[in-house]
C-alpha cells in the first residue's frame, strides 16, 4: 500500500512540474481596467511619451505594444489581442470605452492607454502600470 502512495504522489508531483512549464510559457497577461479621468492638458512629459495610435478607415484605431494589439471601435469598444508566433491572433479582453473617440495613445513606460473624447482623457491601465498618469 505504501508503494501505491509513493507512486500517487511521485505522479502528482510530476503532473505538476509539466502544468507549471507549460503554463510558464510567454508573458502572463494582466487584465487592462478604467482608472482616471483627466481634464486636459496632460502634463508635458507624458505627452512626448505617447505614442499614437493608427487610424483604421471610420471606424476606430489600433496600436501594437510588443505582442498585444489593440482594437478600438467608434462604436465604444475596445478589443485586446495577442499575436501568437506562428501567425493569426488570440483575444484576451474586450471592454467598453468611451464613444466617438477622437485620439489613442499608449504610454510605452506605463503601458497606460489614453483616450480623448468629449474634452477628457480617460486613462486604463494594468496593476503593473506606474508612474506619473
Amino acid at each position: 500500500m505504501d508503494k501505491v502512495f509513493q507512486i500517487l504522489i511521485v505522479f502528482g508531483l510530476v503532473t505538476l512540474l509539466i502544468h507549471r512549464f507549460i503554463r510558464g510559457k510567454g508573458p502572463q497577461y494582466l487584465p487592462y481596467d478604467f482608472l482616471v479621468r483627466l481634464r486636459p492638458p496632460l502634463s508635458a512629459a507624458v505627452e512626448q511619451r505617447l505614442d499614437p495610435a493608427d487610424p483604421v478607415d471610420a471606424e476606430g484605431f489600433e496600436l501594437e505594444k510588443d505582442d498585444l494589439l489593440f482594437s478600438y471601435r467608434m462604436t465604444g469598444s475596445l478589443t485586446i489581442f495577442r499575436r501568437r508566433p506562428q501567425g493569426g491572433k488570440r483575444e484576451m479582453q474586450e471592454l467598453a470605452v468611451p464613444i466617438d473617440c477622437t485620439a489613442m495613445a499608449i504610454d510605452p513606460t506605463t503601458d497606460k492607454l489614453y483616450f480623448e473624447a468629449g474634452g477628457y482623457w480617460f486613462v486604463y491601465g494594468t496593476e503593473r502600470g506606474t508612474g506619473e498618469v
